[in-house]
């Protein structure tokens, strides 16, 4: 395993990723145009990052606008279909191995930074008492103005219906990625609830992760494995939030342990790392300090053998 972190194409960003001795960096999407990324954007941001002698071996996430009507199941699906086909041609031509998408309608589900637990850290997450009550401040989308997640739809959606538009996507999807030399990972639904807003939520536990892979057979359609959302660990993130690795209840070094020996040999990174004191919206020391837990971690094993 090798461990890479998230980062911009921000020079003090990209600077911080070297000081740390990294090499592999996880980041999201260029912007899109007409529905379709361009290779030349991804070429860019590749060389970019290779300049800093970088390799981009995950993009994190498929942007939900390219899409999104396909998650909701409305007319528009075929149009951003071919939309979506293009781009994952064009991150191949790229060489970009893995793409992660996320299945989450109505996108990720969170309160706020709330400093808890013994470190005095800030942590982000889904508080179900504040959901019960202010269902629409969870959205994390409607703040900031950073991201445009699909629309609340005007209707349920059941959780047969929500399937159905994953079947319709991957089904039509998984030949494209082979072709292209791709590798899809799924992302588990973020907070892990069945519902909400009357829309449902399928990726919440370990039989739905398989669901996605049984759907379309192949080593190209995986998942993503989120230890802040799956199985039993759903629990730290939708009680806890994401508390620095060794604060807390979730025990990642028996699970990044438990995926050494199942064979696991691909990027780990730490997802959303807590706000440290001093810290702002951009977290260098949280980043840090959950850097070092995983680095001691695989030292470890490795002189395990």
């Amino acid at each position: 395993m090798k461990i890479a972190l998230d980062t911009s194409e921000s020079e003090e960003h990209l600077a911080f990723v070297r000081s740390l001795g990294l090499t592999d960096v996880v980041c999201g999407m260029p912007a899109d145009i007409d529905g379709v990324v361009p290779v030349e954007a991804f070429e860019r941001r590749r060389d970019l990052f290779s300049r800093h002698e970088l390799d981009w071996g995950v993009i994190e996430n498929l942007t939900s606008t390219l899409y999104d009507e396909i998650m909701l199941g409305t007319p528009e699906r075929e149009r951003q279909l071919d939309g979506v086909c293009r781009t994952i041609e064009n991150v191949g031509k790229a060489g970009i191995p893995v793409l992660q998408y996320q299945w989450i309608l109505l996108g990720g589900l969170r309160t706020e930074y709330s400093p808890t637990g013994p470190s005095g850290a800030r942590y982000p997450r889904f508080d179900s008492e504040v959901a019960r009550h202010m269902a629409a401040a969870c959205l994390d989308w409607l703040g900031g103005g950073r991201h445009r997640y699909p629309h609340v739809p005007d209707r349920p959606l059941s959780s047969e219906e929500v399937w159905a538009n994953l079947e319709w996507f991957l089904k039509a999807l998984v030949p494209v990625v082979e072709s292209a030399g791709v590798r899809l990972a799924a992302h588990p639904d973020d907070a892990p609830v069945p519902e909400y807003l009357g829309v449902a939520r399928i990726l919440i536990d370990v039989d739905s992760r398989q669901c996605i892979i049984d759907i379309v057979p192949s080593p190209n359609n995986g998942i993503g494995f989120c230890m802040g959302d799956i199985d039993m660990v759903a629990a730290v993130r939708f009680e806890g939030g994401d508390r620095p690795l060794g604060d807390g209840p979730l025990n990642a070094a028996a699970c990044v342990t438990a995926m050494a020996a199942a064979g696991y040999d691909g990027l780990v990174r730490a997802g959303t790392a807590a706000l440290l004191a001093t810290d702002d919206d951009w977290n260098p020391k949280g980043a840090a300090n959950d850097l070092g837990y995983l680095r001691a971690v695989l030292q470890t094993l490795d002189s395990q053998g």
